[in-house]
């Protein structure tokens, strides 16, 4: 049962909170309230709470000064701040002191509530095991630990010696079939202030947006074989070594919900370098593919995800036309289909252009066509029918469309057809 301290100055806050969902069901239960900052900071220290449900502004003792002095004196001790306030710098310094929720006063109900709760629990628990894993230099206490050591090995620029004998721990780990690495490069320039922020407060940062990772990787990558890497001496950076992999569309999905985390969360930038998907035979070339990647980066960053020449493009231009199919009575656009299945739209046209010869919507008018002669053969609908059925904006256009691909006007075609 995870012990809840709550910090209000309003009596009637703290009464709703505690009478505002069932505590046990989510396995907590409310330990003290506390009416200012200070009194909250001596009740954290006499009934060791697990979280704390905390006011950003009280008096004596601010939500924000009382999270900042536990952040260093009780690391694992997880808060969500409430605030009257929609006020993002507020939410800055809470997010820099690790704080796992920021909740809006005005629009809080239990489930709300509860979401975060169920945050803040998931916390304390990597916390803790990141304290035992603290606590015993050197010890692997899962195999996934262990396969985290020599794929760290496997992928440095080094190679030579620990290289091979990464592999074959790898093999013995059974984590060599079917692996792939992606590695997350966070860019916060386009975070407010971003400037005046100390070393420290950056470190802070970037250790919770990696913490996020990890839970949107839990959550996309649930079923699969997956680990973290160590942390490097790069605080932006994290790397992600998974293995078993059918395909590559648990990555691709991994990118769209991240990215789509990090845009609710914070302004930070958010890149994913994903290698290829490689087996026992081709794993030094993992090692290679992550070097380009950075190197390929570093010359030309793009904003969202980048894959090395071997990665998935039958895939994506596989499910775009998937996803055409089942859209073809609607209005179909590059950005929606490339949303969909989670790349960049300059990207999807791309791989069309490369592996079809044309382009996307040129793709995309072809499949319409085609449908629509079959809708016009039929002859139970008009050609302004038609051109409304498959999303077009008026059937002059439309016209102009078919005659490009069938040399002929769709009312020429429908004639034709009749007479056969």
């Amino acid at each position: 049962m995870y012990r809840v301290l709550l910090a209000d100055d309003e009596p009637i806050i703290l009464s709703g909170l505690q009478s505002m969902l069932d505590w046990e069901l989510l396995d907590c239960t409310v330990c003290g309230t506390a009416r200012d900052g200070r009194q909250a900071l001596e009740l954290v220290e006499a009934l060791h709470p697990d979280i704390v449900v905390c006011d950003i502004k009280m008096p004596r003792f601010t939500g924000l000064e009382l999270l900042e002095a536990c952040a260093r004196r009780y690391p694992e001790l997880v808060f969500i701040m409430l605030t009257n306030h929609q006020d993002f710098h507020m939410a800055q310094q809470s997010l820099r002191n690790r704080a796992v929720d920021y909740l809006l006063k005005i629009d809080l109900d239990g489930e709300k509530l509860a979401r975060s709760l169920r945050l803040a629990t998931d916390e304390c628990r990597k916390r803790r095991r990141l304290r035992e894993g603290a606590a015993l230099p050197g010890h692997e206490s899962t195999p996934a630990e262990a396969v985290a050591r020599h794929a760290a090995t496997l992928l440095s620029p080094e190679g030579g010696y620990g290289t091979e004998r990464a592999i074959a721990a790898l093999e013995g780990l059974g984590a060599c079939s079917r692996c792939a690495a992606a590695l997350l490069v966070m860019n916060p320039s386009a975070i407010p202030d971003i400037g005046s922020f100390a070393q420290e407060d950056l470190r802070r940062l970037f250790g919770f947006h990696r913490t996020l990772a990890l839970d949107v990787a839990q959550k996309v990558f649930q079923g699969l074989n997956f680990t973290p890497l160590p942390p490097g001496p790069a605080d932006d950076t994290t790397m992600f070594f998974l293995w078993g992999l059918e395909d590559t569309t648990p990555l691709a999905q991994f990118q769209a919900r991240l990215a789509t985390a990090f845009r609710d969360i914070s302004q930070m930038g958010l890149s994913i370098l994903a290698t290829g998907v490689l087996s026992k035979q081709g794993l030094v070339e993992l090692r290679l593919q992550v070097e380009i990647l950075r190197r390929e980066f570093a010359l030309s960053p793009q904003p969202f995800l980048n894959w090395s020449q071997s990665m998935g493009r039958g895939d994506y231009v596989a499910a775009a036309k998937r996803y055409v199919d089942s859209h073809i009575l609607e209005r179909v656009l590059v950005q929606d289909v490339a949303a969909a299945i989670g790349i960049t739209p300059n990207y999807l046209s791309s791989l069309f252009k490369r592996q079809l010869g044309q382009n996307f919507m040129d793709y995309v008018n072809a499949t319409k066509v085609k449908y629509a002669c079959t809708l016009l053969r039929d002859g139970k609908h008009m050609v302004y029918e038609v051109s409304h059925m498959l999303g077009y904006d008026n059937a002059y256009y439309f016209t102009k469309v078919f005659k490009r691909y069938m040399n002929m006007t769709p009312t020429e075609y429908q004639a034709g057809s009749v007479r056969r």
